[in-house]
């Protein structure tokens, strides 16, 4: 299955959409088009039954280099704001998509870029990849929910370092700080991806689709109100279709095959 937008490439294979930010003479920098597209994408493969993970990444050397500058210098004041608003319709693209994305991150991840990989939920970095809130070196602030997610990620005042200096960090310190799951050689990336996008198409896609709703909403929410969704969303999975595979598969000692 192929479908067509301007600004990304989109296609479903093995249960796995692929979105592929595909702007890459200006490094898949965001504008208002590459934006409502990429959001549209995700909100497919949300809506598509046959899809159980979703890989971002980035046509050419960047995941995506931040905004489009070219295309900022030319908004007033209102069309500044509507670019933005227009914008954060990714946050809940990605976080309450009920399935997990994985961000394959090819290259640069600047700016907008980093905040895109701060939504997604499992991060595969090339080791030639960088990594950077670059919103300051311009004059602004970091957006797209980065000013939310980064500090809960890597702590406060580590995030207030890389809000006020804007300097890049390397694959490998990503890794170190939490930002990124895993590091592999760049010609390695592709590969590494699939194997975990397979593997986690395997996996019962309402658990995980379950596991991630309570773990991003429990971000906010006190434990006694978490424990009552839990029960609620534990009890609704037990006697699901997929957990009674499971049990019978494990007390017969075979593989599970999950819907």
């Amino acid at each position: 299955m192929k479908t067509e937008f301007t600004s990304v490439l989109y296609r479903v294979e093995n249960r796995i959409a692929s979105i592929t930010l595909n702007v890459p003479k200006k490094l898949n920098a965001l504008d208002v088009t590459l934006a409502k597209d990429l959001t549209a994408a995700l909100a497919l493969a949300a809506g598509d039954d046959a899809v159980k993970v979703v890989v971002v990444t980035g046509a050419g050397r960047a995941f995506c280099a931040g905004g489009d500058l070219a295309y900022m210098a030319g908004l007033d004041l209102e069309g500044c704001i509507d670019f933005v608003r227009d914008a954060q319709a990714l946050i809940g693209a990605f976080t309450k998509m009920p399935k997990p994305v994985i961000a394959a991150v090819n290259g640069f991840a600047v700016g907008a870029g980093f905040s895109l990989v701060l939504l997604s939920d499992i991060v595969i970095s090339s080791d030639k990849a960088m990594y950077g809130l670059a919103f300051v070196n311009i004059g602004v602030i970091p957006d797209l929910a980065a000013l939310y997610f980064l500090p809960r990620v890597i702590g406060l005042q580590k995030a207030k370092e890389l809000a006020f200096s804007g300097k890049n960090i390397d694959a490998g310190e990503a890794c170190r700080l939490g930002i990124v799951n895993s590091v592999v050689e760049h010609d390695k990336l592709e590969e590494e991806v699939g194997k975990m996008s397979l593997f986690l198409a395997g996996q019962p896609g309402a658990a995980v689709g379950a596991a991630k709703t309570l773990l991003n909403m429990g971000m906010d929410m006190g434990l006694d109100e978490l424990l009552e969704m839990e029960a609620l969303a534990q009890g609704v999975r037990m006697v699901s279709d997929d957990s009674r595979e499971g049990v019978d598969a494990f007390l017969n000692k075979r593989k599970p095959n999950f819907k």
